[in-house]
C-alpha cells in the first residue's frame, strides 16, 4: 500500500511539473528519471504482486507523460536510458535484479539509438545478468 501512495505522489509531482514546464525547461524530468532509477535499484518488494503493481504504475506514468507532453517524455526516457546504460556497464556478478527489472531495462535501452551499448552488448548484459536462483 505504501508503494501505491508513493507512485501516486510521484505521478502527481510529474503532472504538476508538466503543467508548469516551458519549452526547453525539462531538467525536472531528467532529475525525476534519475530518482526513479535509483528507487528502482533499491526497490525491495515482498511479493510478486507488489513488483507487478510497481511496474504497471511506472508504465502508466510514462504513458501519461507521453500523452500530455511528448518533449518531457523524450527527456525522461533519454535520461532513463542513460542511467540504465551506465549501470549496465558496471553491473556484474554482484547485481541481483529481477526478471521485471531486466524487461524494463531492455525497453529503456531500446528507446533510441544508444550511445553507450550496441544491441549485442545489451543482449549479453541481459543474458549474463539474469536473475540468479540460490
Amino acid at each position: 500500500m505504501r508503494l501505491n501512495t508513493l507512485i501516486t505522489v510521484l505521478f502527481a509531482l510529474g503532472l504538476a511539473a508538466m503543467a508548469s514546464a516551458q519549452e526547453g525547461e525539462y531538467s525536472f524530468y531528467e532529475a525525476q528519471a534519475r530518482k526513479d532509477f535509483h528507487y528502482e535499484q533499491s526497490l525491495v518488494l515482498v511479493s510478486n504482486e507488489d513488483v507487478e503493481d510497481y511496474w504497471k504504475d511506472q508504465a502508466r506514468f510514462e504513458r501519461d507523460l507521453k500523452k500530455h507532453d511528448g518533449n518531457a517524455y523524450n527527456v525522461y526516457m533519454n535520461e532513463k536510458k542513460t542511467v540504465y546504460a551506465e549501470h549496465a556497464k558496471s553491473c556484474g556478478e554482484q547485481c541481483r535484479h529481477g526478471k521485471d527489472y531486466y524487461q524494463h531495462a531492455t525497453l529503456y535501452f531500446a528507446y533510441a539509438d544508444d550511445q553507450y551499448l550496441s544491441k549485442e552488448a545489451i543482449e549479453s548484459v541481459v543474458q549474463t545478468a539474469s536473475p540468479r536462483i540460490f
